[in-house]
């Protein structure tokens, strides 16, 4: 179906692409088509230009399976669809509301972790080189009403990326009231959601209450609102090229948590300490919750967060929404997930090899005349005394009151408690630490100090070698 080549849509449609380089020749692109008017818009314009761009299109749509009989209508307008443009398709039916139900999700974070995931699938299956989507300029303006009443930072208000990886959106800068003008002028048939006219959802509201309310103040709200969006995203991302030598800097990655310098973080300008903040604590949901999107914290909640660690003292901690912990340790601020450690005793088998998988370590002890000639891998490998020993030997976790006499320190008896403030080991790490214990005496904090009452001397016969090996 011919459009004229002075088509406004068309030609915004093609600034868009080239203004972000969607698209390269050759490209093969799965096109998600609901039915509703903006996706068959995309389809239209996309088909329309893809001999001058010489790129292939392939539909993809899902039925969610939210509305039954409708949403099963809009499969097969879909199909039909298909047939008329003369293009391959993917069309795939899946139970949304039970996966919902099985994960705990809301409607829309479940709808929408299944549509992505079913659009990467079917473009790895058709070896197609992006996804193009039909979110519009209205989109944009909804969203950033939304993130502003959230509270979200400058990131959150950049609102929806015309590129995100594999991810187009030719139609981002095109208002719906153009997209319908298309339809119209081209005689295109599309499907209408029901749901959409819901004011159940926060997102239907400010299309059908806020805009509309905005726009007596300001006619192009829409427009005015997407240009904002659109020039909050260039100054993020010049401010996150800005921050790169910061996060070398600042943060560090380790295996439980996300570390902040304390000194070098706090001569940061404000600016700077609230997106580093922000982007550690994205860091640890990715790393230790495996999730992009749990508990996003607000701009009022960072600056909490914020004004507890400018004063913080040393053991001080913040609790923040989704469990996450922030905690002042000696000359770094510890940002992580709190896990219980269960108080744990293992009998170790001397001689021999015990596996401790609460632990996932293996214990092996020998008993030998002379001193160990095996590569030593202090901290995890000690030899003590045999005829000094208690056996059998333990190893556990720290208790109330546990004390021992450290090896190279002065003092002649230490409580465990103030070993671990003195040599800094954070708190959350203290109650895994394991301790030897040969009776009722630790002689060994394994890692860091032996118990020097124990150590092999010149009038020592038998040595007990232990090693503490990872199960991997």
């Amino acid at each position: 179906m011919p459009t004229p080549k002075h088509d406004s849509l068309i030609k915004q449609v093609q600034k868009t692409i080239k203004q972000y380089a969607m698209f390269s020749t050759g490209d093969h692109i799965v096109v998600a088509v609901s039915g509703g008017p903006d996706s068959v818009c995309l389809l239209h314009v996309l088909h329309i230009l893809s001999e001058a761009y010489n790129f292939t299109l392939h539909i993809a749509h899902l039925d969610h399976m939210f509305r039954g009989k409708e949403s099963a209508d809009e499969a097969a307008f879909v199909a039909d669809l298909a047939k008329k443009f003369s293009l391959p398709s993917t069309i795939e039916q899946i139970d949304v509301p039970a996966f919902c139900r099985e994960h705990n999700l809301s409607a829309q974070e479940g709808a929408r972790k299944i549509r992505y995931d079913f659009l990467q699938k079917t473009a790895v299956r058709v070896n197609a080189s992006c996804i193009a989507t039909g979110h519009t300029m209205n989109d944009q303006a909804e969203t950033f009403i939304m993130r502003m009443v959230r509270g979200s930072g400058v990131t959150g208000l950049s609102g929806i990326p015309a590129v995100r990886d594999n991810i187009v959106r030719p139609l981002i800068h095109v208002s719906r009231q153009a997209i319908l003008a298309h339809l119209k002028k081209n005689n295109l048939s599309y499907a209408t959601d029901s749901s959409n006219a819901k004011s159940l959802y926060a997102r239907n509201r400010i299309r059908m209450e806020i805009l509309p309310l905005l726009s007596k103040f300001n006619p192009r709200i829409v427009e005015t609102l997407a240009s904002v969006a659109t020039v909050l995203r260039d100054e993020d991302e010049a401010m996150q090229t800005s921050l790169m030598n910061h996060k070398k800097n600042v943060i560090i990655q380790m295996e439980n948590a996300i570390v902040l310098k304390r000194t070098e973080f706090n001569e940061l300008p404000l600016a700077f300490k609230r997106r580093l903040l922000r982007d550690a604590i994205t860091r640890s949901q990715l790393i230790f919750l495996n999730s992009s999107r749990s508990h996003e914290l607000s701009v009022m909640q960072i600056n909490t967060a914020l004004e507890f660690m400018a004063s913080a003292q040393t053991g001080r901690a913040l609790h923040l929404p989704g469990g996450l912990r922030v905690e002042r340790e000696y000359d770094r601020f510890m940002i992580f997930y709190p896990s219980p450690v269960a108080d744990f005793t293992v009998s170790l088998t001397v001689p021999g090899i015990t596996q401790i998988s609460k632990l996932g370590v293996q214990v092996e002890t020998k008993i030998i005349q002379t001193a160990c000639s095996e590569e030593q891998n202090y901290p995890w490998h000690a030899e003590f005394d045999y005829d000094k020993m208690q056996l059998p030997l333990h190893l556990r976790n720290r208790r109330t009151g546990d004390w021992f006499c450290p090896a190279g320190m002065e003092e002649k008896h230490k409580k465990i408690q103030d070993f671990f403030v003195d040599v800094k080991i954070p708190r959350y790490m203290r109650d895994q630490i394991p301790l030897l214990v040969s009776g009722e005496s630790i002689v060994w904090v394994v890692g860091h100090r032996l118990d020097h009452r124990f150590l092999p001397d010149a009038k020592t016969k038998q040595r007990v070698c232990i090693w503490i090996k990872n199960n991997n």
